[in-house]
């Protein structure tokens, strides 16, 4: 069963030297701890042209992290994709081939990328202790 999650990215670029603030330092967090490293592993879909990245869309099979699995990342406006979750299978999920049908129009769905990243979490807590 897919499920869907709507969320918001941005992306910032910093100068040369530009150091982020203390995270405990930022309105409404009490305290900042280290929460460890999270490995992640993520295989992205399209077809050999490209037809979902033409269209902005990402389709990937993740480990690793609070949500593996399969994420369908659909455009909603500027900065704001609904992204569709299935559980972790080795084929992509009926459900989430079936929504991208109309883009690949037949095309086989096929890895273009493997992109494996390192995470550094820091878990940020208000005054009652909630993350």
């Amino acid at each position: 069963m897919a499920r869907t999650v709507r969320e918001t990215e941005r992306k910032y670029d910093a100068a040369d030297g530009v150091r982020l603030p203390d995270p405990a330092a930022v309105a409404g967090v009490a305290a900042a701890q280290p929460g460890g490293v999270t490995a992640l592993d993520a295989l992205y879909y399209d077809t050999e042209d490209r037809r979902l990245a033409a269209d902005g869309l990402t389709l990937r099979r993740r480990t690793g992290g609070p949500d593996p699995g399969w994420h369908l990342k659909l455009p909603v406006r500027p900065d704001v994709r609904d992204e569709i979750r299935a559980p972790l299978a080795d084929a992509v999920p009926p459900e989430l081939a079936a929504l991208v049908r109309s883009r690949v129009r037949g095309a086989a769905l096929v890895p273009v990328m493997r992109l494996r990243t390192r995470r550094e979490v820091t878990l940020l807590t208000d005054v009652t202790g909630r993350f």
